[in-house]
Order: structure tokens, then C-alpha cells, then sequence
């Protein structure tokens, strides 16, 4: 058996929004009455595009998906707005992360704006969820595959509802029996909203889940075999139910052939009859899938949130020892700005000052997180509340001895100067000597007499460090504000290299607040030394 993949207002006018909330559709007249609501919703109308990454639709590495299930869906994340609620959940981990579903058990799952903001930010694209279970989905599905009209409709209006939320695909998991002379409709089902996907959103992705077989049978297979293949075929990959076994593995990757990045292998973190139980020893279960270079989809990963007594704690465990299979991401495009702010907060500050004074929870505020999955000896990277330069939090870094801190993997390439700031607040009683890093290469396929890795070392406090990199930046602006120190360096063009690390490096014992991290690459009047 699969895990059970563990309201609101009424909707009005076949809608999938209310003024403050949204909500799944729940009925197949729903979706097919579904239009685009007549009032406009800002957050939708402006949510934040898919931002370009490194590594996350990279051809050389198996990827990973993340399926949030928690206790139905729509919870405080429903809300456009955000909510009062500042311990409501929220996922930062993004660094490894690829695809992220919203899931629940209604008929379509519409992603919350404030999912959609937090992941695209990251690089990260999101998918909604199209379910029909038992014999009310039975019914459902007969309806639907009854004609090639029927089936086209509701391709038509799945693909309106994902382009008007600004998503870029689904989770299509079909959980009861077929009638056996339909499959050939189901199949096609598949391959239309495939293709009409891609045709509003090139970078789109349709999944199929392990389910129904070829059959028409409520059979779930564990791995990639003819059974599920014709499915497998027709969509841009397939999600593996979860109670796998290395063999499984082995045979769904020979049954992948050049396709085994598009083998989604189930992680339930509950580990509801789940290879080596799950929770804190789900990283075992991705590593066997690593060995047979297929992709992860972890499930339900908010199971740190919901049985854990402290949260924070349990995640950086659990996502430190997934940490070695994952392929870590970061930023690829300009202007580059955050705070790090997760979305939620004691207070909401602006440039240093307190803004509102409220609790607050809202995901369309989170901002680009730091790579957290990661361990530093003489150091500890934490969140900040009680104080902030934007948002509801800062960073804090911690160190008992000279360290260097990982804050970004990145891919940033410029042809022109390049204009890095660092907003930073120490509360050490002494300064030391402290820098951010910029660890730079050459960009595949530059040949040249430089070395493959350089660094840029950017001194925010005296540094006697020595620069590997002969592009020297200068410190062209420094100032206060509002008890927050900002130091803005430029680094001279540099053509064929791009920057791949950001680090800093702190040479001794303290602790530092980070408020804000700003890189771009045009010229700004005053920015001359």
C-alpha cells in the first residue's frame, strides 16, 4: 500500500480564489466550470517568475523532488496575505532542491502563491496536483476519458489554471482502477497535457505517479517495468511509489535506459513501510537511490515540523544528512539581492528600522536562503529574529576560531564591473578582521593562461589574507545604517570567468549579524572611487 498522503469558504463562480484565500477544486464541474477570477488577486497576478540556477536543469545529475503533504493542505498557507501566526510552516532548504508538489487529497491542488514566490525565487519549479482516488475518482476518470472532447477539456482547462497561477506543471496520480478499453484515453490524457504544458511553459513538468497499470489495475509497481511504461512515455517522468527495494532500483534504471534522470523514486520521510523507516534515516534510502543515478522525490518532508519538538533542530539534521546526495543550486542571474529572510517574523524591519511590530507568517516575502545543509567546523550558521535589516531575520554567524562559511553556491558570469554590497552588524564586543570571498573559475570552455580557480577576497574589516585573484576589488561606499554597517566593493570586469562560491571568511572568535547580501553589474553614478 502507498502511504496515505496525509475548509475553507465557499468558492464563488468556479474559482479557484476567494478575496484572502485559496482553495483546491474539489468536484470535476469545479475544474470545468473554472475561469479566471473577475476581481484581481495581486499576489497571483505578480507572482514571482521562475529565477534561472545552477545545477537545476542540469543534464549531469539526477535531481530531486519535494512533495509537501501536511494534514490535507491549505493550512496558514492559504492565505494571500500570510497570517498572524509566525511558527506556522515554512521550508528553507532550497539549496537541493529541484521540483516542489503541493499536495492534498482534492480532485486539483492549486499551489499557494506564497509556495510558488518561495520556490521560483530558489530556481526551483512547482507542480500541482491532479488526484482521483476509490470509486468516487473511478467515476471521476469514467466521466473524463468517456470522449477525446472530454479528455481535451480538461487538459485545457488544468493548463488555464496553471499559467493564470504562474506554475509549471503536475503531479497526475490516478489512484483507482481503469476500465481496461479507456487506458488508451488515459494514456493520451497524459501525452495532451504533456504537450500543452510545454506550449505556455517551456521549462514545464508532468509526472505520473506509480499507480495504475497499463491494465487498468490499482497495481503499484515500485519501479519503472511495462506495466507503467506507456505512461512513463508519453510525460516527462515517472513517480515511483514507495516500497522499493534495491532491486527495483536496479531494474527501474536498465528499464530508464538515457532516461533514468526521469525516474522520481519515493522517499516517504514517515516511513510508512519505507526502506530503513524513514525520519532521521532517510538519507540511507536516497543513497541507494544515488547508486543507481536516479532521481528523488521526498515525501511529506514536513514530518519534522509536525512530529518533532523542535523543528529548526530536526531539520538541519535531516536535510545535513541528506546534504551529500543532493546536487546544491544557487543563484545564476543579476541583480542578486536578500536579506535571507524566511517569511516570517517577530516583527517586519526595513532598512534597520521596525516597521510593524505584529507576528507575522507569509512565504511570499521569503527571500533567498543561504546554503544551511552544510557543517562548519569552528562555526554555526543560524536565523535571527529579534532583529533585522529587511524582512524578519538576519543571519548569525558564530565562530570560536578562523572559519570559512559557505553562503551561496552560485554561477554568476559579468562583463562588467561587478558591484557587491554587505550589510552586516557585529555583536562581538571587539571587531576582527573579517571578508566576504568570492571564489571564481573560468567558464567551460575559456582557455586561458589564468588559473582554473581564483579568489576575489572583498575585506570587510582589515584582512591580511592574500587574494589569489589578481582583479582587486575597491571599496567604493562606506556607511551606517540604522546601527547596520554597509560596505559596497567593485570588481573590475573579468570576461570569461563567472563567480561559483560565496563565502566568508571570519578570522577568530565572534559573532556577526548579515543583513543583507546585494550583487549587481551596472554602472551607478557615485559607485567611482
Amino acid at each position: 500500500m502507498r502511504p496515505v498522503m496525509a475548509a475553507a469558504d465557499e468558492i464563488n463562480e468556479a474559482t479557484s480564489v476567494t478575496e484572502e484565500e485559496i482553495h483546491p477544486l474539489k468536484t470535476l464541474e469545479e475544474l470545468l466550470k473554472w475561469q479566471e477570477p473577475k476581481s484581481c488577486v495581486e499576489e497571483i497576478q505578480h507572482v514571482t517568475q521562475l529565477c534561472s540556477s545552477t545545477c537545476s536543469n542540469s543534464s549531469a545529475h539526477p535531481l530531486t523532488l519535494v512533495c509537501h503533504d501536511m494534514k490535507g493542505g491549505y493550512l496558514d498557507d492559504r492565505f494571500y496575505k500570510g497570517c498572524k501566526n509566525k511558527d506556522a510552516y515554512r521550508f528553507y532548504s532550497w539549496s537541493g532542491v529541484n521540483a516542489f508538489t503541493y499536495f492534498s487529497h482534492s480532485l486539483v491542488t492549486i499551489p499557494p502563491p506564497g509556495w510558488i514566490h518561495a520556490a521560483h525565487v530558489h530556481g526551483v519549479k512547482v507542480l500541482g496536483t491532479f488526484i482521483t482516488e476509490w470509486d468516487a475518482g473511478a467515476e471521476i476518470c469514467n466521466k473524463i476519458l468517456a470522449d477525446k472532447s472530454s479528455v481535451q477539456n480538461v487538459v485545457l482547462q488544468l493548463t488555464r489554471i496553471a499559467k493564470y497561477h504562474g506554475f509549471e506543471g503536475w503531479l497526475l496520480n490516478i489512484e483507482n482502477k481503469i476500465n481496461p478499453e479507456q487506458i488508451g484515453r488515459l494514456t493520451d490524457f497524459v501525452e495532451r497535457l504533456t504537450s500543452s504544458m510545454k506550449e505556455v511553459c517551456p521549462n514545464a513538468l508532468v509526472l505520473w505517479y506509480d499507480s495504475v497499470t497499463r491494465e487498468g489495475e490499482l497495481k503499484w509497481q515500485n519501479e519503472l517495468n511495462e506495466m507503467n511504461r506507456q505512461f512513463f512515455d508519453v510525460c516527462d517522468g515517472i513517480f515511483l511509489n514507495y516500497t522499493w527495494n534495491e532491486d527495483s532500483l536496479i531494474r527501474s534504471r536498465e528499464a530508464a535506459g538515457e532516461r533514468k534522470f526521469d525516474v522520481w523514486v519515493g522517499l516517504d520521510v514517515f516511513g510508512r513501510n519505507f526502506y530503513e523507516g524513514g525520519k532521521f534515516n532517510t538519507y540511507k534510502a536516497l543513497e541507494v537511490v544515488r547508486a543507481q543515478e536516479l532521481s528523488a522525490a521526498i515525501f511529506a518532508q514536513g514530518w519534522t515540523y509536525e512530529t518533532q519538538e523542535n523543528f529548526v533542530e530536526a531539520e538541519s539534521k535531516l536535510w545535513l544528512s541528506l546534504s551529500p546526495h543532493l546536487c546544491h543550486h544557487g543563484p545564476a542571474d543579476l541583480p542578486f539581492k536578500t536579506s535571507f529572510c524566511q517569511g516570517f517574523g517577530e516583527k517586519l524591519f526595513s532598512q534597520g528600522e521596525v516597521v510593524c511590530s505584529d507576528n507575522w507568517h507569509n512565504l511570499c516575502k521569503q527571500q533567498y536562503q543561504p546554503l544551511w545543509a552544510q557543517e562548519i567546523d569552528g562555526g554555526n550558521l543560524s536565523l535571527v529574529t529579534s532583529d533585522a535589516f529587511s524582512g524578519g531575520g538576519c543571519l548569525r554567524l558564530t565562530t570560536s576560531k578562523p572559519t570559512k562559511i559557505r553562503l551561496l553556491t552560485c554561477k554568476i558570469s559579468w562583463k562588467i564591473a561587478l558591484v557587491i554590497s554587505l550589510t552586516y552588524k557585529w555583536q562581538s564586543k571587539s571587531t576582527i578582521p573579517f571578508s566576504l570571498i568570492l571564489r571564481h573559475k573560468q567558464i567551460a570552455g575559456n582557455s586561458t593562461d589564468q588559473p582554473l580557480e581564483e579568489d576575489i577576497i572583498l575585506p570587510c574589516e582589515e584582512d591580511t589574507r592574500t587574494a589569489t585573484s589578481e582583479n582587486c576589488p575597491s571599496l567604493v561606499v562606506d556607511t551606517g545604517v540604522n546601527g547596520w554597517r554597509q560596505k559596497t566593493f567593485s570588481v573590475p570586469e573579468d570576461e570569461g570567468r563567472e563567480v561559483c562560491e560565496v563565502d566568508i571568511w571570519v578570522d577568530g572568535e565572534a559573532s556577526i549579524f548579515i543583513g543583507e547580501l546585494h550583487i549587481y553589474n551596472r554602472c551607478i553614478k557615485g559607485l567611482q572611487k
